[in-house]
């Protein structure tokens, strides 16, 4: 956590205890985000209506990197963080 460092010693420490009193408000892992309606966490970026396409070539990633990216991914999809888009 990073907090301002102007704070007294009593307000710092109101500051980092406010978490801890409040864990079962807070998520730790992607698991405990499931139930949250899309509608509220789903990132959206705005363009303007003119704005062209535009798609990065794709990088290789070496063996290791790439089954770390690939369990993320299945985990992201498992708990509807992520959608599969076809087309």
């Amino acid at each position: 956590m990073i907090i301002v460092n102007d704070l007294n010693p009593g307000q710092e420490t109101q500051v980092l205890d406010l978490p801890m009193e409040n864990q079962e408000a807070l998520g730790w892992t992607i698991g405990d985000i499931r139930g949250i309606s899309p509608t509220i966490v789903q990132h959206r970026i705005h363009v303007e209506d003119n704005a062209k396409f535009y798609e990065d070539r794709q990088i290789r990633l070496n063996s290791t990197l790439q089954e770390m990216v690939n369990e993320q991914i299945l985990k992201w999809l498992d708990h509807d963080i992520i959608h599969r888009i076809f087309g």
